[in-house]
């Protein structure tokens, strides 16, 4: 009976976390110009481009 009333408890909080997100994400989407809702906090003018070097080995040439 124990382990019954652990996963009910586990089920609530869960769902209620993501009631929780799923609200945070309309207020985002309802204060965004188009509606949507942004997928990251910096803009595209203001990140770094990122460099990868690539080792070699002879297979990338």
């Amino acid at each position: 009976m124990k382990r019954v009333h652990r996963k009910i408890v586990g089920g609530v909080v869960m769902c209620g976390c993501a009631v929780f997100t799923l609200y945070g994400a309309s207020h985002i989407a309802e204060k965004a110009e188009n509606g949507a809702v942004p997928v990251s906090i910096t803009d595209t003018e203001e990140a770094l481009p990122i460099i990868i070097l690539d080792a070699g080995h002879g297979a990338s040439t």
